[in-house]
C-alpha cells in the first residue's frame, strides 16, 4: 500500500452510549482496520477536509472503494449525483457558503458503508459543526440510530447552507432595489449580474441534489433504512422550496435590472430635456446677437447710446419669456 504523507485524519466512532473524537494518522487508520469492519453497534464516521491525493487512495484502499469513486472524488466540478456500488453508496454533494461577500463552493463527497461513512472536502473547515455537537451529546438521535441517520444529519447540514446562503442573498437584493430607487448607476447593474451569476450556480447544484434526495427516500438504496427515508424525503421538500426561492430571486433580479435601465434611461430623458430647453432657449439669442453683428452701415440701432442695453434687454426679455412658457408647460 502507498504510503502518503502524515496529515491528521477526522475520526469518530460511537454508539448509543460511547463516543471517541480525535485527530489520527493514515498507520494509526490501518492498525484499527478490525474495528472498521466489526459488526458490533459501533459506528465510524471518518472526516478528511483537505484534499490530499496519496492519503485518499490509502483510505480508499483500506475501506475496499472502488477505483472509479476514488477518481471522481478527485474530479472536481462533478455535477451532484448519487451512484450504487456492491459495498457502499457513493455520494457527490456542493457546499455553499459566502467568505469575504464572494460566494463559495466546495464540492463534498461521501461513502456510506454498513457500519462507517466517509466524507472528503477539498480545503479546511465545513459546516458540520452542529452536526459534531450532537454527536457528542448521549441520547440524541443521531446517536441512537444508524450511520444513515448521520448522513442525513450532514446532508440536511450542507442544505441549510443553501438557505443561509438565500438569506444573504435576499438582504443584497433589498439593499440592491434602495439604491435603484435612489440613483441606479453601473455598479447596482454589476451587482444584479453578479448575483445572476450566483444564483445559476445555486440552481446548478441544488437541483440534482433534490433528485439524490428523492433516489435516498424511495428508491430503497443500499444502507439506507426505511425509517430513514422519510427525512431524506424532507430534505427533498426543503430542495423544492430553495429552488423555488431561487427561481423567485432570479425573477425579482430580472425587474430590478428593467428598473435599472428604465432609471438610467430616465436620468438620460432629464438630462437630454435640460439640454434641449437651453438649446432652444439660446436660438432666439443667436438671432438677435447675429442680426446686429451683420456689420451694415446703416442700421440706426448702433448709433443709438440705448442700442447696445436695448440688445441685452430683448434678449433677456426673450429668455425669460421662454422659460415662463416652458415653465407653464411642466417641461421641467
Amino acid at each position: 500500500m502507498e504510503k502518503a504523507k502524515t496529515i491528521p485524519i477526522k475520526q469518530y466512532i460511537y454508539s448509543e452510549k460511547n463516543y471517541q473524537e480525535r485527530e489520527i494518522t493514515l498507520s494509526e487508520l490501518e492498525s484499527q482496520e478490525s474495528i472498521l469492519h466489526s459488526t458490533s453497534n459501533e459506528k465510524f464516521w471518518l472526516n478528511l477536509d483537505e484534499e490530499d491525493p496519496a492519503l485518499l487512495k490509502s483510505i480508499c484502499e483500506l475501506f475496499k472503494i472502488h477505483p472509479l469513486v476514488q477518481d471522481d472524488i478527485l474530479l472536481k466540478g462533478q455535477r451532484p449525483k448519487v451512484e450504487e456500488y456492491p459495498h457502499h453508496l457513493f455520494i457527490v454533494a456542493k457546499m455553499v457558503y459566502f467568505k469575504d461577500n464572494e460566494l463559495m463552493m466546495e464540492q463534498i463527497s461521501f461513502i456510506l458503508g454498513k457500519n462507517y461513512l466517509l466524507s472528503f472536502g477539498e480545503i479546511e473547515g465545513d459546516v458540520f459543526d452542529r452536526v459534531r455537537q450532537k454527536l457528542s451529546k448521549e441520547g440524541t438521535e443521531v446517536r441512537t440510530r444508524g450511520i444513515d441517520f448521520l448522513l442525513y444529519q450532514l446532508l440536511d447540514a450542507l442544505v441549510e447552507g443553501y438557505y443561509r446562503t438565500l438569506e444573504i442573498m435576499g438582504e443584497k437584493i433589498d439593499v440592491l432595489e434602495d439604491n435603484i430607487m435612489l440613483q441606479a448607476d453601473k455598479e447596482e447593474m454589476r451587482d444584479i449580474r453578479s448575483l445572476k451569476k450566483d444564483l445559476l450556480y445555486l440552481h446548478k447544484y441544488a437541483w440534482p441534489l433534490r433528485e439524490i434526495s428523492s433516489y435516498l427516500s424511495k428508491d430503497d438504496p443500499l444502507f439506507i433504512n426505511k425509517e430513514t427515508s422519510m427525512y431524506f424525503y424532507d430534505i427533498h421538500s426543503q430542495l423544492m422550496e430553495v429552488i423555488d426561492t431561487i427561481e423567485t430571486y432570479r425573477e425579482l433580479l430580472a425587474g430590478l435590472m428593467d428598473l435599472s435601465l428604465s432609471s438610467v434611461s430616465y436620468r438620460l430623458n432629464e438630462v437630454m430635456k435640460v439640454l434641449t430647453i437651453i438649446s432652444t432657449i439660446f436660438i432666439p439669442l443667436s438671432f438677435i446677437a447675429g442680426v446686429y453683428g451683420m456689420n451694415f452701415k446703416y442700421m440706426p440701432e448702433l448709433q443709438s447710446p440705448y442700442g447696445y442695453p436695448l440688445a441685452w434687454a430683448s434678449m433677456g426679455a426673450v429668455a425669460l419669456g421662454m422659460l415662463y412658457y416652458f415653465k407653464k408647460k411642466k417641461w421641467f
